[in-house]
């Protein structure tokens, strides 16, 4: 490597390297790489390895049963560049950490690979309501899972001091938006008109 890697790079790369496909895709790889770091940036800056401490599940890789990330992390600086593959991780993670563009995510936060396909009837976003940001993202050839959900204010009767139903917050008709799809992997964010209507926080 002709400049020194950090830990947090490393583990950066490990799980772009680890969560793409074995066909070492520039794009798909660059576009994890870019999700995971505009999930720290947007989460009050935290570092790689703070965010697997809050949120462990965010990616499957990191778990220690995916051999491309054990490989990553456990390959000496002056190897890393031996594989195109992991010297490509390394080349997205330092521009990811930098926020070097372009982002092949296009600003996602999230992602999903075939089991989206192969668990489409009980992945947690079709469960929950996702549409295609464009249609070229639809690599699996998944139908997009929409419906209307209307949230209203909840206001105290000042009467009988319960709370009921007030005016109208905001309406979405899904939770998951896609943002990019490159190689096996589809790119995720909240649906901003689900983030208006609940309040909730973009990278949570």
């Amino acid at each position: 490597m002709s400049d020194p890697i950090s830990n947090d790079m490393r583990l950066l790369a490990a799980i772009a390297y680890g969560e793409a496909s074995t066909a070492n895709d520039s794009n798909e790889i660059g576009g994890i790489a870019f999700a995971v770091a505009n999930r720290c940036r947007a989460w009050g800056g935290k570092t790689v390895s703070e965010l697997r401490a809050v949120d462990p599940n965010y990616a499957y890789a990191w778990n220690g049963s995916n051999q491309r990330f054990n490989k990553l992390m456990f390959t000496p600086n002056e190897k890393l560049d031996a594989g195109p593959g992991m010297k490509l991780a390394v080349e997205w993670a330092r521009k990811a950490l930098r926020n070097e563009g372009p982002d092949p995510s296009n600003g996602a936060f999230w992602w999903d690979g075939l089991d989206f396909k192969t668990d489409y009837a009980t992945h947690p976003k079709v469960q929950i309501g996702f549409k295609w940001g464009d249609p070229s993202h639809n690599i699996f050839r998944m139908q997009e899972n929409k419906r209307l959900f209307i949230m209203r204010w909840r206001v105290v009767n000042k009467k009988t001091g319960k709370i009921v139903d007030g005016a109208e917050r905001g309406r979405y008709d899904s939770v998951w938006v896609s943002t990019a799809a490159h190689g096996s992997t589809i790119f995720w964010m909240l649906n901003p008109d689900y983030l208006k209507a609940t309040g909730a926080k973009a990278y949570r």
